[in-house]
């Protein structure tokens, strides 16, 4: 931590807790059983797109994500998330592939970003409109305590924001300010959604994709994921573990909720590479779909959220 409590460090936001020893040893008991009977290496050659993302790459992270992804990237065909989606859509995927994303428009991504650079990746960074460029370190502290729950970290201003754009990368929204958008009122969600695209259009000239805040089932509802399409994304993401295998048909954009596949810079190579083959081995038909109980209410509902362009809700307020 720094002077102000911000974090500098992975051990600032991950502490090794006894949980985290536990499900340490958990996974070093599956990965070194899976290895041994040569499911790892079989898993990972699965033709598949798989989606990455993370929130941070602080100093003593860079190393070992820059080496998770020269890995990757020596099994896997990666791709812009561009067209990662389009893939997904069309069903015809014929190689691992995968796609990198980051969270929360923490300022360590900067550094990440040009690591990616050195490799020819390009990512997609969602951020949250409302808190880009702040400087007050108290209003910052005051967001990661109520929006982000966990320490307080710098974030990226606009000049970085569109120097990363500038440099093939893609900028995503992940709502105005970083709400549980499964706790908000319908309107509330549409403003966080349509205040976040049009700060995005403004800035940048335009935004394709969504992910929503903890990305979670339950941070989120049937009725705020028919929105983000009314509003004119192109993807909405969860944060929901998973991959997409390939299909014999295509499925309208509507109706594909993107799994991603959570990795960090902390993590041991095998640890991220673990989740990725468990994620291949345990997925299923419905890859890309809304819960059922989700699908049966947007049948119901033929509602389209207005354009009015109004004030952000009271969920856009940070205090």
């Amino acid at each position: 931590m720094d002077s102000d409590g911000f974090a500098t460090h992975s051990r600032d936001v991950n502490g090794f807790t006894l949980r985290e020893a536990m499900r340490c040893g958990v996974i070093e008991t599956d990965w070194f059983r899976m290895k041994a009977m040569g499911e790892v290496e079989e898993l990972l050659k699965t033709p598949r797109v798989h989606f990455l993302y993370l929130h941070h790459v602080f100093p003593d992270e860079i190393d070992n994500f820059r080496a998770t992804l020269a890995h990757v990237q020596r099994t896997h065909e990666m791709v812009t998330y561009s067209r990662a989606v389009e893939l997904v859509l069309s069903g015809q995927v014929t190689r691992p592939t995968a796609c990198v994303s980051f969270d929360d428009g923490l300022s360590t991504i900067l550094p990440a970003s040009r690591v990616m650079d050195e490799l020819g990746i390009k990512g997609c960074f969602f951020v949250c409109p409302a808190i880009v460029g702040e400087r007050d370190r108290e209003q910052v502290r005051r967001f990661a305590e109520t929006r982000l729950h966990y320490p307080p970290m710098d974030v990226l201003g606009w000049a970085e924001i569109e120097e990363m754009a500038s440099r093939g990368h893609e900028i995503g929204s992940h709502t105005y300010s970083h709400p549980n958008m499964g706790e908000v009122s319908l309107e509330q969600a549409i403003d966080e959604l349509q205040y976040s695209r049009d700060e995005l259009r403004l800035r940048l000239g335009g935004v394709k994709h969504f992910a929503w805040p903890s990305g979670r089932w339950d941070n989120f509802s049937a009725r705020a994921g028919k929105a983000v399409f009314d509003l004119g994304y192109e993807s909405c993401a969860s944060a929901i573990r998973g991959c997409h295998m390939p299909r014999p048909f295509a499925v309208d954009r509507r109706d594909v909720c993107l799994r991603r596949e959570h990795i960090m810079g902390c993590w041991p190579l095998r640890h991220n590479l673990y989740f990725m083959a468990r994620s291949v081995r345990r997925v299923g038909p419905k890859d890309y779909q809304w819960p059922p109980k989700w699908q049966r209410i947007v049948k119901q509902e033929s509602t389209v959220p207005g354009e009015d362009g109004g004030v952000p809700g009271e969920a856009m307020a940070l205090a």
